[in-house]
């Protein structure tokens, strides 16, 4: 597979971009995604409950690292209980925990809260766009364990067209870090609380801002900047080459002294 050790998140998510074909077909030729894939085609159509998805173990794994979730797939009761809640329920667990990709997987499964499958596990159009999601989330995984960084932008620019408030960002641990990077956000930030945050990343950005490409790639832009300075670990000053158009290079230097008093208008 194509690493992206070493390089700057733009750099990478760049490589990525340009390769995207050849990256997603490593992530399926690998045996244990092959093997999970198929089982996913050859059996989700005959599960019929939440106890048969989650005792067959290679399609549960694949749906649960479709959605991120790798690192729960021993928790069967919990998430049991997460996807067959309700989501009307201000009260059901899924409501209750902050991460989306609880919500995601809630919605997108579309089980009834008394645990009976929906009409898409029948749907090929369904199955084919799950395919496309676990092959998407496996290579932002993978990327992850070279390049952290890189990993963060990728889960950036594969979600961010479809968020439609704050909120819901800051529901998302992935997205929370790059927006809190590229706003040079200090470390206290962690611990405001989530109206805090809110008003904070507003007064940056308004959210329908968002969905222009141009601001997403400059936000690219910014979050690689200030990795770079973070991941070197500089006390002053940082140069940092961000990849421009093709093979220019543009060379800008990044005064570690204004992150705690940065502003993403400036720049955007």
């Amino acid at each position: 597979m194509i690493s992206t050790s070493g390089l700057s998140p733009f750099v990478g998510i760049s490589l990525v971009r340009e390769n995207r074909e050849v990256f997603e077909a490593d992530v399926q030729r690998d045996p244990t995604s092959a093997r999970e894939i198929d089982a996913f085609r050859e059996r989700i159509a005959s599960i019929g409950t939440i106890d048969e998805l989650v005792e067959d173990y290679e399609v549960f794994s694949f749906v649960m690292k479709s959605f991120g979730l790798e690192d729960e797939i021993y928790a069967k009761a919990m998430m049991k209980e997460i996807i067959t809640s309700d989501t009307e329920d201000s009260s059901s667990l899924v409501n209750k925990l902050s991460d989306s990709n609880y919500t995601s997987i809630n919605e997108e499964l579309g089980f009834s809260t008394d645990g009976l499958a929906g009409e898409n596990f029948q749907d090929a159009e369904w199955i084919d766009s799950m395919v496309a999601r676990y092959t998407t989330q496996r290579l932002i995984d993978t990327q992850s364990e070279v390049n952290e960084s890189v990993g963060v932008a990728l889960t950036f620019d594969q979600k961010i067209q479809s968020m439609t408030n704050w909120y819901s960002i800051l529901a998302d641990v992935e997205l929370t870090s790059f927006f809190t990077t590229a706003f040079g956000l200090p470390d206290a930030f962690d611990s405001a609380d989530i109206d805090a945050k809110k008003a904070m990343f507003e007064s940056r950005l308004s959210i329908e801002e968002l969905q222009d490409p141009e601001v997403r790639e400059k936000l690219i832009r910014q979050y690689s900047a200030f990795a770079d300075v973070i991941n070197s670990q500089e006390t002053q000053s940082a140069a940092v080459t961000l990849l421009s158009n093709g093979t220019d290079y543009t060379q800008i230097t990044i005064d570690i002294d204004m992150v705690q008093g940065f502003s993403a208008s400036k720049y955007l």
